[in-house]
């Protein structure tokens, strides 16, 4: 790291279970629990570097009750969520820049609302300590978590989204304020206590001992079972990964064979061909094919290539022989891409809707089991937008059973047709646009070379992580990942897993590769803590409480390298 000490900004989300406690609720297993947070975002200012660290997410609350299922967390019931102007607990929608840019009255702005005014309500949809203007919001105020009457066999989950602005930076998480309460003693209480104290308590003892005892051992948040993880696709659930089926929808019009943006002897085209040809060669494929890098998931790869009847077809090169192959076999047989020609109904124009349902009706012949991933890839010139977007949605859905992760990439685009293919994105369902800097198709496809000093979302990020499976931070106790160090002081984490968080986690944007990386600019990444208090719980932890926060900072990429530990420094 540079010993050029730029101010940077330290917000504080008291976002997983903020505060738990227990009220009083008489004899027996019975017991009541009050659930709150005293959220706060530190008001500390961004000067020279500009990070900004925003924030949202969707708690929800298992009791038990009909109609709920303890592995469904859709069936939870909604307990908080931001943002939530409405007041019913589940997230509102979240609207991206082309939605806001094509309607700024979605969130109260003017018709007329310039680009300032857009960027500053897209932000303004996220939690954080300075004022949104103009954006629909109102200003953040805790609390994130307000429950009550929690008992044994409860769980709950809370999803929490990080976006970064201005800057690539690195990401640290941390446990901070960590304090167990002992409840009022009544008679349950104190008998169960009095049982489980006996060989320290001796014959004579008083209350006052009894709740020394107690605090000392924090049993109400050692019984918590929890779980912290990358949340990667944001969905609150826990993904152990997958076969997946990927279908490459390429546009192969002639404009895709003019030269790259930035470049007097690329081809698009080219260098496109090149980029798909390492990223399948990265891949596990279903042959049994070993993979180039850490990717582990099975993939069964497809390439659908579109065209207009005057165009020629863009063909795999000949070096890629043993990878690309071009016998158009199903997804269950299939060994690498297979190249389907496909005719564009259009002539002197780029059919997306038709390029779709082409690659989604491929999709259909993937297993029902494994997840359907579709990329496009385009310059979207000629793109006629009037009625594109509806039959595109249909098409992604009644051709390919579902398709499960859809990616667009727009290459040597224009302004305005890098708005049209962002409109896509706004589709329903786990969508993402990509929009390449110049020629540079191959970072995102594969990532770029550094990505510490220019990071950009890349297919291999988006689609390793889901194929792959997420990766766990931590499993045990409450207790012990509030008060147990990660013991982590460089920046870097082997194995991801670790004993606890208090003193700092570093947090890496991309597992797929060596070493820690940095979070993008305007992208979205989650984290995911799920909680469950057990059946077997006793009488000693009535009415006890257990108050924490969780700690996120963020420090700005370029002139660092991440191995500075804020909260180290914070606890010394």
């Amino acid at each position: 790291m540079t010993n050029n000490n730029i101010p940077l900004s330290r917000r504080s989300v008291l976002g997983g279970l903020g505060a738990i406690g227990v009220a009083s609720a008489g004899a027996g297993l019975g017991t009541t629990a009050f659930f709150s947070d005293t959220e706060s975002f530190e008001n500390n200012t961004i000067t020279a570097g500009g990070v900004e660290l925003r924030m949202d997410w969707q708690q929800s609350y298992y009791t038990g009750i009909s109609g709920q299922d303890p592995e469904d967390h859709t069936t939870w019931e909604p307990i908080n969520a931001y943002p939530d102007l409405d007041g019913d607990n589940r997230q509102d929608p979240i609207y991206t820049r082309f939605q806001l840019a094509e309607d700024p009255t979605l969130v109260g702005l003017p018709v007329d609302a310039d680009d300032e005014e857009i960027e500053q309500a897209y932000r303004g949809q996220f939690a954080s300590f300075e004022e949104t203007t103009g954006s629909g919001n109102t200003p953040f105020v805790g609390p994130v978590i307000n429950l009550d009457d929690v008992k044994p066999g409860d769980r709950g989950e809370i999803t929490i989204s990080k976006h970064v602005f201005d800057n690539p930076a690195y990401l640290w998480l941390n446990a901070s304020g960590f304090e167990n309460t002992i409840g009022e003693l009544n008679e349950p209480k104190r008998a169960a206590l009095v049982d489980r104290y006996s060989a320290e308590l001796g014959d004579s003892f008083t209350d006052a001992d009894l709740v020394a005892l107690a605090e000392a051992e924090a049993q109400f948040a050692k019984e918590i079972e929890a779980t912290l993880w990358y949340d990667d696709d944001c969905d609150n659930f826990f993904d152990g990964g997958s076969p997946s089926c990927i279908q490459f929808v390429v546009d192969n019009t002639d404009s895709m064979g003019s030269q790259a943006p930035g470049s007097f002897t690329e081809l698009k085209d080219e260098l496109l061909i090149e980029a798909l040809e390492t990223y399948v060669g990265r891949l596990d494929t279903k042959d049994g094919t070993e993979p180039a890098d850490g990717d582990t998931g099975l993939f069964s790869v497809g390439l659908t290539n579109w065209t207009t009847v005057a165009d020629t077809v863009l063909t795999p090169t000949s070096t890629a022989a043993d990878i690309v192959g071009t016998d158009g076999g199903s997804y269950t047989d299939s060994t690498g891409l297979q190249t389907i020609n496909y005719q564009d109904e259009i002539i002197g124009g780029t059919d997306l809707p038709n390029a779709i349902e082409a690659g989604a009706s491929v999709l259909g012949g993937c297993p029902e089991d494994e997840d359907r991933i579709m990329v496009l890839i385009t310059n979207g010139i000629n793109v006629d937008t009037s009625d594109f977007l509806a039959s595109a949605s249909a098409n992604l859905r009644s051709n390919g059973g579902e398709v499960d992760q859809f990616l667009i990439i727009g290459f040597g685009t224009s302004a305005d047709d890098a708005q049209t293919l962002g409109e896509i994105s706004t589709l329903p369902g786990n969508h993402a646009f990509m929009l390449v800097s110049g020629s540079n198709i191959d970072a995102a496809i594969n990532g770029p070379t550094d990505p510490n000093t220019e990071p950009v979302t890349s297919v291999a990020e988006e689609i390793g992580f889901t194929a792959g499976g997420e990766e766990t931070i931590f499993e045990g106790s409450l207790y012990d990942l509030l008060t147990q160090p990660a013991g982590i002081t460089d920046g870097s984490v082997e194995g991801y897993q670790v004993d606890g968080i208090a003193e700092g986690y570093p947090l890496d944007a991309d597992r797929n590769r060596d070493g820690r990386q940095c979070y993008p600019n305007s992208d979205t990444r989650c984290i995911a803590l799920e909680w469950h208090l057990p059946f077997e719980v006793g009488n000693e932890i009535q009415g006890d409480s257990a108050v924490f926060s969780l700690d996120f900072y963020a420090e700005q990429c370029r002139h660092n390298d991440g191995s500075h530990n804020p909260f180290v420094e914070a606890a010394d």
